[in-house]
């Protein structure tokens, strides 16, 4: 389901685990490095699931071990989580 909340306490919270979650913050928010970090140690995804992380070229989230590959549209970069 959309969210249109404080992700950060959604992440806290939330007790349902998702087959997606696709995450678009605001390219100049500092925390966007942390997401995925948090929506696996809260373990949010189904063993199955995806994450799909927009943001743009200066985060690099290739050292995660649940990365699995970048897609870049101009300037535009989604990281995929699994």
């Amino acid at each position: 389901y959309p969210l249109k909340a404080d992700s950060f306490k959604f992440i806290e919270t939330c007790r349902e685990q998702f087959d997606l979650i696709f995450a678009d913050p605001p390219y100049d928010m500092k925390e966007v490095d942390t997401i995925p970090d948090l929506i696996f140690e809260k373990k949010l995804l189904k063993p199955d699931g995806l994450l799909i992380l927009e943001h743009s070229r200066t985060h690099n989230f290739t050292m995660l071990p649940q990365f699995s590959r970048e897609l870049k549209y101009g300037s535009v970069h989604f990281s995929i989580f699994s």
